[in-house]
């Protein structure tokens, strides 16, 4: 790959993750909190293969569920351990 091809390709990836943080559903500091939280739920109770914890934590903090679902199960989050594997991974690598 040559120097032009490399910037190319860094000039990709630059926008790709700027798309992808316009597309978080909340802020920076939340969606981290939102992880920790369904991560320690997970861990202490298991996933029952639905997004309780996560429904339960955006409700208690009176923050929009359905766009947040949305944006979920869109980066692979269908239920709680989902979100911590998938969608955890997915804002990590783009924040």
């Amino acid at each position: 790959m040559d120097e032009h091809q490399k910037s190319l390709k860094a000039a990709w990836k630059a926008r790709t993750r700027t798309q992808a943080r316009q597309a978080f559903p909340l802020e920076d500091s939340l969606m981290k909190e939102l992880f920790v939280a369904v991560a320690a739920a997970v861990e202490n109770s298991g996933c029952d293969h639905s997004l309780a914890a996560t429904e339960r934590w955006l409700d208690s903090h009176k923050l929009p569920r359905h766009e947040t679902i949305a944006w979920l199960e869109a980066n692979g989050g269908y239920c709680d351990c989902e979100v911590v594997a998938n969608a955890a991974d997915h804002w990590g690598q783009n924040r």
